[in-house]
């Protein structure tokens, strides 16, 4: 009996230590690049969402995972091409003292200058909102078979806009405009053109959508942006802007970053903007269908868990980012004197009753 009782003692054991368990001593470390500021409307909610996922796989910062942050502030202060290189080569020498398991880069800067520079390198990296698109930058460098079996240490989240699913909840919310143009405005930032490469991608074969024709404009300055929404608010042929200008210079040497434009624009227009995510429409902009930054976020965050876990970057197909949300600033709506149907409020997914408040540096 004693000698049966050792037997089953010895199996247990040799199950407990084969059970995957994940304990403090096997830390691991994560270094994430993004593209702009801490504070940036469009890489703070997907690095949130990153962290949450990889929070809810058991992966915490702090405990199981060490997390080491690099932040480009590629909007508003490192803004030429020599300059964002620059920083890309500071962030890659922190990135190899600091040696992590897997990389995680948000928006196209970080990537061009830093993931693709770790391409061919044993170290995973997860992208999260690219804009530019993955065969253009494999041009540049080969990381890729294909989006569907990458084959190489990289992988991640394309930025999908759904830029027609948001023309048609436009024509569905208020018909009367059918007939009109919806004009999507873009700046002339790496990003900005990657945007409106994403236009003509999304909307090719489309010139309308829902009774609603589409166009697109590229400014880059600000004071080129306000001459455009002056024009655009004079025509009556023009139904709703797609506002993505999110970098402008002034003419007196200032950048203006996204808060900033959004706060001009709801001062100044007086057409529905569709929101490209949901915080451009927490700042204040009307929505409509847009990109949930936190979700994309999360989807990266989701990624990062498994290489963890053990699968291979390569494995894992580059995915778009997730369906879009609907998302509505009420206030702007009364500003505008729109009354959204309750059908469309009922299944919004974000409803903001105010505009945020934002700091002007």
């Amino acid at each position: 009996m004693k000698r049966r009782f050792g037997i089953l003692l010895s199996c247990l054991l040799l199950l407990v230590l084969a059970a995957p368990v994940r304990a403090d001593h096997e830390q691991k470390r994560l270094f994430l690049v993004a593209s702009y500021d801490p504070d940036n409307v469009c890489g703070m909610p997907q690095e949130e969402g990153a962290l949450e996922e990889l929070r809810n796989q058991g992966w915490i910062e702090g405990k199981t995972l060490l997390v080491e942050r690099f932040y480009m502030d590629t909007k508003r202060r490192y803004v030429s091409p020599e300059a964002m290189r620059q920083r890309g080569q500071q962030a890659l020498k922190r990135l190899r003292a600091f040696a992590p398991d897997v990389v995680l880069t948000l928006d196209d800067n970080a990537f061009r200058e830093v993931g693709l520079a770790l391409a061919g390198q044993k170290i995973p990296v997860v992208f999260s909102g690219l804009n530019g698109q993955p065969e253009d930058y494999n041009r540049r460098h080969h990381f890729m078979n294909s989006r569907e079996h990458p084959g190489g240490n990289i992988t991640g989240v394309y930025e999908k806009l759904y830029v027609k699913k948001a023309i048609e909840l436009l024509a569905t919310a208020f018909p009367d405009r059918r007939g009109q143009r919806v004009v999507g405005i873009v700046d002339d930032s790496p990003t900005g053109k990657g945007i409106n490469r994403q236009f003509e991608i999304e909307m090719a074969g489309h010139n309308s959508v829902a009774g609603l024709y589409w166009e697109s404009r590229q400014v880059s300055s600000f004071e080129e942006y306000r001459q455009l929404i002056r024009q655009l608010n004079a025509d009556p042929t023009v139904g709703a802007i797609y506002p993505v200008a999110a970098r402008l210079p002034t003419a007196d040497g200032r950048i203006l970053t996204a808060q900033e434009i959004i706060a001009w624009t709801v001062e100044h227009n007086g057409k529905p903007e569709l929101a490209v995510n949901y915080f451009f429409s927490k700042l204040g902009l009307f929505g409509g269908a847009a990109v949930d930054f936190h979700k994309m976020g999360a989807m990266a965050g989701r990624q990062i868990a498994w290489i963890l876990d053990g699968r291979k970057a390569g494995d894992l197909s580059i995915v778009d980012a997730p369906d879009f949300a609907l998302v509505f600033n009420l206030t702007r709506a009364q500003q505008l004197h729109l009354e959204l149907p309750m059908t469309l409020l009922t299944a919004a997914d974000h409803v903001y009753r105010q505009r945020r408040k934002h700091q002007t540096e």
